[in-house]
């Protein structure tokens, strides 16, 4: 069996495996365009980033994707910030080392004063917190029990949206190519808008049920940002938006599109 989230879009390409999970941070460069989503303030649900993720590729503004059959999207996030200590406001996170995914929210993270750890998998942030290594972690609500922090990270900065995290559920047109005819429909009704709204709903009442047992275990907080911190966040923020829409045109278009669809 072939793993690692860097390797499921080549495998999916070179024929090792008919279907796979490919989480886009993992392999930067590969599509273009949907590296947006990982800004901060953009998507406001897991449903919202997926559905305008998905008019972007069928619309042709996402690139990269030509030889494959986009079966699902899914916009995991909003990404926020959760620590193990207590964080009351934007002075707190100085210094603190906070796991993060992809160059995107390493800057997030460097800007607001805190230090992004990365090359941490999903699946070491548990023994890392445990171990004293890393304060925190960006991570979307749904997923904080699926990566074993839920009862490690007790600090909830609810206010601050960090991004979203892109995932694709990908075939090889090649082999799509190749099933039968019925295959090919049932493939073409469930795939695409189906599975995305699918994917993004169960995740939102995923999310919405992790904080209901945040708030049921009595020793989890949840910490809103000043109006004060917000504007000062807010601020660097957006220059972390314009440091991305001033590298090409193509940035700016890709952003534009993202913010007036999901709006």
């Amino acid at each position: 069996m072939v793993s690692g989230g860097k390797v499921q879009m080549k495998i999916v390409k070179d024929g090792v495996a008919d279907i796979a999970e490919v989480p886009i941070p993992y392999t930067p460069g590969r599509v273009d365009g949907i590296e947006v989503f990982e800004l901060p303030n953009l998507a406001n649900t897991n449903l919202d980033g997926s559905l305008t993720t998905l008019k972007m590729i069928d619309e042709g503004l996402i690139k990269g994707l030509e030889d494959f059959v986009v079966l699902g999207v899914l916009q995991a996030g909003p990404y926020l910030i959760h620590t193990k200590d207590k964080v009351e406001s934007l002075r707190d996170l100085r210094g603190l080392k906070l796991r993060v995914s992809g160059k995107t929210q390493a800057q997030i993270v460097s800007r607001l004063g805190a230090l992004p750890v990365s090359n941490i998998p999903a699946t070491g942030i548990a023994e890392n917190v445990s171990r004293g290594l890393i304060d925190g972690a960006l991570i979307d609500t749904g997923n904080l029990y699926n990566f074993g922090v839920g009862n490690l990270l007790h600090h909830h900065v609810t206010n601050l949206r960090l991004g979203s995290f892109p995932v694709l559920w990908l075939m090889s047109k090649a082999r799509y190519n190749t099933l039968p005819e019925d295959a090919r429909s049932a493939i073409d009704a469930s795939g695409g808008l189906w599975f995305t709204t699918e994917l993004g709903t169960n995740m939102n009442k995923q999310t919405d049920s992790v904080l209901a047992r945040l708030k049921a275990s009595g020793d989890h907080h949840f910490v809103e940002f000043s109006e004060k911190d917000l504007k000062r966040a807010s601020n660097i923020l957006d220059r972390v938006v314009k440091d991305y829409t001033k590298q090409s045109p193509s940035h700016e278009q890709w952003f534009e599109a993202a913010q007036s669809n999901i709006q």
